[in-house]
């Protein structure tokens, strides 16, 4: 788990209390889905980094508790000699992650996928041919299909997607033929919070997520599971919230 600094829990509360929002979930989408939507995109982007709402972008990453625990979890790694690959639906989250690595890690090599990136095959090719460690950065849309990262042992999936085969193909780009080593997936879920129930949810009902309508889900399902927006939203101090900082990876040995 990552655990949400003080910064981020009290950012966390004041959307979820000034939003605005209350009562069955299923009314509300009805009413208004756009505000509901809204809402949990940006409680997302606090569970990644508070300074991804454009109020905060002033904030810095140690109010992150998933960017500090990237960089230090990165530094162990690189230390190994080995490779990551880091996925975020968020590109700002990227950017960020860059800058703190900047900082931290000045000489990572560190190499990007995002859908302004014009050649996509030369970053791919630069990350496998980087003899020692090395850092490549992807959007889950642009780089979760059509390339091979299967040089990397470690993949970080910096915050859950609606769609689970998403994030499977995301991870399939370092499973590929020629993948020569187990790799180690980081699910980075901020507990207690939003996250923590998406998460859960795709794990007990898989296939509530089989159907988007583009980036959105069809959120009609999630009310046989949430009946109130408060109890999708709220923050909670779970067993896993108290648990240790260190994100517990999962071992995956296909090649």
């Amino acid at each position: 788990p990552c655990p949400l600094t003080h910064e981020q829990r009290a950012l966390y509360q004041h959307l979820t209390q000034g939003s605005g929002l209350s009562g069955e979930l299923a009314s509300l989408l009805s009413k208004d889905a756009t505000s509901v939507l809204t809402l949990l995109m940006r409680l997302r982007q606090v569970c990644c980094d508070p300074g991804l709402l454009p109020e905060n972008s002033h904030c810095p990453s140690a109010h992150s508790g998933k960017v500090t625990l990237l960089v230090s979890k990165l530094s162990e790694i690189a230390a190994n000699g080995s490779k990551a690959v880091v996925f975020s639906q968020f590109v700002s989250l990227i950017e960020r992650v860059k800058s703190a690595l900047a900082r931290d890690l000045p000489s990572l090599p560190i190499y990007e996928l995002t859908g302004e990136t014009k050649d996509r095959s030369a970053p791919v090719e630069q990350f496998k041919e980087t003899k020692g460690p090395a850092l490549f950065l992807a959007s889950l849309k642009a780089g979760g299909t059509g390339i091979t990262l299967n040089t990397a042992e470690y993949v970080f999936l910096m915050d859950p997607w609606w769609n689970p085969a998403v994030e499977a193909q995301a991870v399939d780009r370092v499973h590929r033929i020629g993948q020569k080593n187990p790799v180690l997936i980081y699910r980075m879920i901020a507990p207690g919070t939003v996250e923590e129930r998406i998460e859960e949810l795709k794990q007990e009902k898989r296939e509530l997520f089989s159907t988007v309508v583009g980036d959105i889900p069809d959120m009609t399902d999630w009310t046989r599971h949430f009946t109130s927006l408060d109890a999708l939203i709220r923050l909670s101090d779970s067993p896993a919230a108290a648990a240790s900082a260190e994100a517990a990876p999962e071992r995956d040995a296909e090649g």
